[in-house]
């Protein structure tokens, strides 16, 4: 699977017989975005690394062992680190917002002509989304088309 920048044209491929193309090009949004996981592990990681350097530094109390006090720095730190790793992520997701392009996406066999080679699993999942996203869509603009003409109907009848 890839997809590609097309023109808003039916694939004349499938058109011929062959069965490499059967599917018209969909618009689908393409936007690189940070995976969550990687950002919250190693800000929990630094958060834990800072704690065992904090602890041999400045070392315990007479109340507490080293290891009780290694224990609540690493948790209090792990925290610290996974919040500050989390806002990382939060604001180059925001930025990675600003950069989306729409691309046509079709099936081809040949990777060398496709921008992004997709497996034809992710090719289905991000077109069942796509096509989700735009029914959502469509189903919000009836209700709100629905609700002003009830509003008009209801103000109309009062006159």
């Amino acid at each position: 699977m890839a997809d590609s920048r097309l023109p808003d044209q039916p694939d004349m491929a499938g058109a011929a017989g062959d069965n490499t193309a059967h599917e018209t090009p969909q618009q689908m949004v393409y936007r690189r975005a940070p995976k969550i996981t990687p950002f919250l592990v190693t800000g929990g990681f630094f958060g834990v690394v800072i704690a065992f350097f904090w602890v041999a530094f400045q070392g315990t109390s007479d109340e507490y062992t080293r290891a009780q006090t290694l224990g609540f720095m690493a948790a209090l730190l792990g925290v610290v680190g996974l919040t500050i790793g989390a806002l990382v992520w939060l604001l180059l997701d925001r930025r990675s917002k600003r950069h989306t392009e729409t691309v046509y996406a079709r099936e081809t066999t040949d990777p060398q002509a496709a921008d992004v080679a997709l497996t034809k699993d992710d090719y289905l999942e991000w077109s069942q989304f796509q096509q989700r996203q735009r029914a959502d869509e469509i189903r919000r603009q009836h209700q709100l088309e629905a609700k002003a003409a009830a509003k008009a109907h209801k103000r109309n009848k009062r006159k």
